[in-house]
């Protein structure tokens, strides 16, 4: 069986863009065309469809709900995230540094709102990891020790520190809503995230060292934590309490081996994944309630856990200027997390996510639940995967999860008054082991992209080193300066013909590339603006530079492959004109081939040597110049 050579074989006119009809004419003039086109009129829309709109929940609940098809899996869904919320909620809440409630209480009022205003099918909204080591930082801060316990003390307790962290970050999201800004999220690219996922990983791990091994040091927040904190704990080693670092190590390993060798075999046989994170909680509560052990080898417990919803409390005002910084930095950060995971998710089921609802509907979770003691939320991505796996349909299932939840809090929670922090560290660590891993994806990211790797490298380095927020900005500085490096930088090459094709390619790359005769075809890459405009002269006068002085009394053309052209002002067309003007004046003849729809007419328009053409094409360009050279060869001979 042999190989069979495609061919392509064409026959037409060259063209011309000047000469191309548009809108049904001949005449180019922008105003005739505009005069000539037809308006597209917008079907005008109801107030009833912006309803719908800004409520997606009015679709989906009270008018399509599959009620016999959706409604078991939907709640079986909700009981699993339901139990994930519990050991989740609790441990979480340490980072905040907040009581282990609120937790439990951002398992009901942010997945509520977010239910009536999300359009992400899969998506659980309630404490993440990385916000509330974020806010608890704040909460550090501003918070007054021991304000909680003794109100003549003054100053603001840990709660209420949160609480207008998550009021500003609302606002924020709800102000980015009304402008529109929901893309802006977007420039935190995926290499940023990896980088600053897997680096604050490092730093809440590290935070959870005092819980996981009982050793007595202080807490440490803000700039070079964790450098402080391994210092403190190599200094403080003697006071490891030796019965919390068992439980953790006991906690750590159970979770690690069930998770590696157990998972996959024991949950493919159940209908709902096994809640291993709520189980040992539970055994270590029970454990730890009919023994002595916690009190005879003085190990940190709960403590007092209040039953009951939290009360309607306005977070105080004065502190919005104080926290308005960190606020702007968590909320950014927070809707772009979950907006990625929702993205990734809706891709793989095939359904569609308004980003700027995204924005509306995370804002008004976190105004709403700033009043009833939260911290900013955001989507889990464990909790939000088991919603998935277990068949979920819908947002029903966190409307049940949240129910669950408030049954736990009114009744249920104060059994895990006697369960020992070190527990809900241990299981804190070991959901981070896959984040943790991702600096393990480096090679990669440095083999497939330098830019990529640098960003990807100063971000870990700087939130480990430094801060996680003081992280986030010079990632995000460093990503935007590469942006506009690349916007800046130009490429010029000189192009030949594939021998007996119409195809033209770089000289420098393929050896049987051939120049065409008397023309010279440059390729341009990238934007030709005030920036870069004087660097485009130059590479253009060194590629049409002719060494061979013998052919200039013969009929020569530079042909402009504008194909890449990714934008261009008014300082760029003026150089663009200069540097066509010297080009003719040197005798040749200039022509732009497949310049760009968005860039064409502001070229066309804005170019003072109107002796240029324009071509569809390269290989349009360049047959007319030969169509030309024998055109006058032809009126020499006769």
């Amino acid at each position: 069986m042999t190989d069979i050579q495609a061919e392509i074989n064409t026959q037409r006119s060259v063209y011309q863009m000047d000469r191309l009809p548009i809108n049904g004419t001949n005449n180019t003039s922008v105003a005739v065309r505009m005069s000539g086109s037809k308006k597209l009129h917008k079907k005008k829309r109801k107030c009833s469809d912006y309803v719908r709109k800004t409520i997606p929940s009015i679709d989906w609940l009270f008018l399509n709900y599959q009620w016999s098809e959706d409604l078991m899996e939907d709640t079986m869904a909700g009981v699993a995230v339901a139990v994930l919320n519990i050991p989740q909620g609790m441990g979480y809440s340490i980072l905040g540094n907040v009581e282990p409630t609120v937790g439990l209480y951002m398992a009901v009022f942010p997945v509520l709102v977010y239910a009536l205003f999300g359009t992400s099918r899969h998506m659980t909204m309630g404490v993440l990891s990385v916000v509330c080591l974020m806010t608890g930082k704040v909460v550090t801060t501003y918070a007054t020790k021991g304000a909680e316990d003794d109100p003549t003390l003054g100053g603001y307790t840990a709660i209420q520190v949160a609480t207008a962290v998550t009021l500003v970050a609302g606002l924020v999201q709800l102000l980015m809503y009304v402008f529109r800004l929901g893309l802006l999220s977007t420039v935190l690219s995926g290499t940023l995230i990896s980088g600053f996922s897997a680096s604050v990983a490092v730093v809440i791990l590290t935070s959870q060292l005092k819980e996981l091994l009982g050793v007595n040091v202080a807490r440490r927040y803000g700039m070079m934590q964790v450098p402080y904190t391994f210092y403190d704990f190599f200094d403080r080693f003697h006071t490891i309490n030796w019965a919390t670092t068992t439980v953790s190590v006991i906690t750590v390993t159970i979770l690690l081996v069930y998770g590696k060798y157990l998972k996959e075999r024991i949950n493919s046989r159940l209908c709902m994944p096994l809640p291993i994170e709520l189980i040992v909680t539970v055994f270590a509560t029970v454990l730890f309630q009919v023994t002595t052990i916690a009190q005879d080898y003085n190990m940190d417990q709960m403590g007092e856990i209040k039953p009951g919803l939290p009360p309607f409390e306005v977070p105080p005002v004065q502190l919005f200027s104080a926290v308005f910084v960190d606020a702007c930095v968590i909320a950014v950060v927070s809707y772009s997390l979950t907006m990625s995971l929702a993205l990734l998710v809706s891709e793989k089921l095939k359904y569609s996510l308004d980003a700027n609802q995204e924005m509306l509907a995370q804002g008004l979770c976190n105004v709403v639940s700033s009043f009833f003691s939260c911290l900013p939320c955001g989507a889990s991505p464990s909790r939000s995967a088991a919603q998935k796996t277990i068949g979920g349909k819908t947002q029903m299932s966190s409307i049940v999860s949240a129910a669950i939840i408030v049954v736990v809090l009114l009744w249920i929670g104060v059994v895990f008054e006697p369960l020992p922090r070190c527990v809900l560290s241990s299981i804190i660590a070991v959901t981070l082991e896959s984040v943790l891993l991702k600096a393990l994806d480096f090679p990669e990211i440095w083999r497939k992209s330098k830019t990529d790797g640098i960003v990807w490298m100063v971000t870990y380095m700087t939130v480990v080193l430094l801060d996680a927020v003081f992280g986030m900005v010079v990632g995000v500085a460093m990503s935007l300066l590469f942006v506009f490096v690349k916007g800046v930088l130009t490429d010029v090459y000189v192009l030949g013909r594939l021998p007996n094709t119409d195809l033209y390619v770089r000289l420098d790359l393929y050896a049987v590339a051939v120049e065409i005769p008397y023309v010279k075809i440059v390729r341009y890459a990238g934007s030709l603006n005030v920036i870069n405009r004087y660097t485009f002269k130059r590479k253009l006068i060194e590629a049409t530079r002719d060494e061979d002085e013998s052919m200039t009394d013969r009929p020569r053309s530079v042909v402009l492959d504008m194909a890449a052209l990714q934008y261009v002002d008014e300082a760029g067309v003026k150089v663009l004109s200069e540097s066509i003007e010297s080009l003719v004046s040197d005798g040749y003849d200039v022509y732009l081939a497949a310049v760009p729809d968005s860039s064409l007419e502001y070229i066309r328009f804005n170019n003072d040597v109107k002796s240029v053409r324009f071509f569809p094409t390269v290989h349009d360009a360049v047959v007319y110049h030969q169509c030309r050279i024998e055109n006058i060869q032809n009126s020499i001979h006769i």
